[in-house]
């Protein structure tokens, strides 16, 4: 019983074995395709470049007006 049961196991590890082996894509890539085009890091570098024009903008602004004293600022 005992011998049945390695030579099955012997048998199931070798056919996972020889299923993997005989994939057609190569082994050595990661998974996934490379040459995709990236909307997410387009919409990252979108969202940053109009937060720094609307932080340039207002720390422009801001540094040109005086607060009268007494008065509280619009930040």
């Amino acid at each position: 019983m005992i011998i049945a049961v390695l030579v099955a196991a012997g048998l199931l590890v070798w056919a996972l074995d020889h299923a993997y082996r005989s994939r057609p894509y190569p082994h050595n890539r990661l998974a996934g395709s490379v040459d995709v085009y990236d909307r997410d890091a387009q919409r990252l570098e979108g969202d940053l470049v109009a937060e720094e024009r609307h932080y340039s903008a207002t720390r422009a602004s801001r540094s040109r007006t005086r607060i009268a004293p007494g008065t509280r600022s619009a930040a």
